[in-house]
């Protein structure tokens, strides 16, 4: 409930959407596989649905040169269908766009088919409108603005319509058949936006699961766990595309020395200061993991050894020139090592560390590379 309180500050009123752009992207992204995957059977749906109405026009329309045209009015949307259930995959930057375009073509052809009538039954067309406008807020994912924009508009033209056509005037039950349309309109778009929020806020509850089980809590790096995940992929992506790949374990020296004498909270604040360093001077794509106490691991895509040791002395200098109050300094005992042909997640690391542990031997504050 917490949550779902929070969601609703940080929406906008008038769009729905996240008021702070990039975690609306982040949502955006978080949404696309999914939807695209039940997207794209709705559509196809859809657009045999769509045909299929053709059993009610035959009832309803005896001229046959009318029924030929709409006949062929459906056939051609569910072409357009496939034709959209085939690239939708590839429109992903454009998904809101791909479906107001395919929205609109539907519109579209449901006005010609109104038009196909010599005298179409109001009440009975006014179904398949009704239908449509469920459609457009339940098939595919847009906006909540465009989709009471293309509602409206849908409506807006059957009825004018019907105008042109004499098939509706200014009588109580028009203007009911019109009011009960805006209404389903006002229900949908409040559905919608209710589902919405809670979208966003099973969004919010994941990202807060995902960081709790991924991140240190004391030093806000990740964790172990998120460090062997994305070794792996790295190192996948790596031998696949003949990219260089380096890590960086360290170790405070004497740290146990420092709880002792200070106690565990001044030992917290060092590991602190220290990660929130770190985590300022590394690139977006590097990865900061606690490994487990004093110990740390950096994790460097598209890095060489040469660069990674050059990262490894950066730090050291910081170790030197810093007051850690009232411990007045540390040091670290640094491991350094890039991705060889055969490495996988294990000798890697485990590389890393006899490199680390080598460095503790040879007296500590100072950098191993191999």
């Amino acid at each position: 409930m917490e949550t779902l309180k929070q969601t609703m500050k940080n929406i906008s009123n008038l769009t729905g959407e996240f008021k702070d752009s990039a975690l609306e992207y982040d949502f955006h992204s978080y949404m696309l596989q999914e939807t695209i995957s039940y997207s794209r059977r709705y559509i196809l749906t859809f657009g045999f649905l769509f045909l299929l109405f053709f059993i009610p026009d035959y009832f309803l329309n005896k001229d046959i040169n009318k029924l030929i045209i709409i006949f062929l009015i459906r056939i051609l949307f569910l072409l357009v269908s496939v034709l959209f259930y085939l690239h939708l995959p590839n429109m992903k930057s454009f998904l809101y766009l791909f479906s107001t375009i395919y929205e609109s073509i539907g519109i579209i052809f449901l006005w010609a088919l109104f038009l196909s009538y010599k005298q179409p039954n109001i009440v009975i067309h006014q179904q398949g409108l009704i239908v449509f406008i469920l459609a457009i807020f339940l098939i595919l994912p847009n906006s909540l603005i465009n989709k009471l924009f293309l509602s409206i508009c849908l409506t807006s033209g059957f009825f004018y319509i019907a105008a042109i056509r004499k098939t509706i005037s200014l009588s109580s039950s028009s203007v009911g058949l019109i009011t009960f349309t805006l209404l389903i309109i006002l229900f949908c778009a409040f559905a919608a936006r209710l589902i919405n929020q809670l979208q966003r806020a099973q969004f919010q509850n994941t990202r807060a699961l995902e960081r709790l089980s991924t991140t240190d809590t004391l030093t806000g790096s990740y964790n172990r766990m998120k460090y062997d995940q994305d070794l792996e992929k790295e190192i996948t992506r790596a031998q696949r595309y003949n990219l260089s790949l380096s890590g960086i374990m360290f170790d405070l020296d004497n740290f146990k020395q420092i709880n002792d004498e200070y106690g565990h909270l001044i030992g917290d604040q060092v590991l602190i200061q220290l990660s929130s360093y770190i985590k300022r001077i590394i690139r977006v794509n590097d990865r900061l993991c606690r490994w487990g106490g004093e110990e740390f691991i950096i994790l460097l895509p598209n890095t060489d050894q040469e660069a990674a040791v050059q990262l490894a002395k950066r730090i050291q200098n910081y170790l030197k020139n810093t007051d850690f109050s009232p411990v007045a300094k540390t040091t670290c005992s640094f491991g350094v090592t890039s991705l060889i042909e055969q490495d996988t997640v294990n000798s890697f690391t485990n590389r890393l560390d006899q490199l680390q542990y080598q460095a503790k031997k040879r007296g500590k504050n100072c950098i191993v590379s191999q």
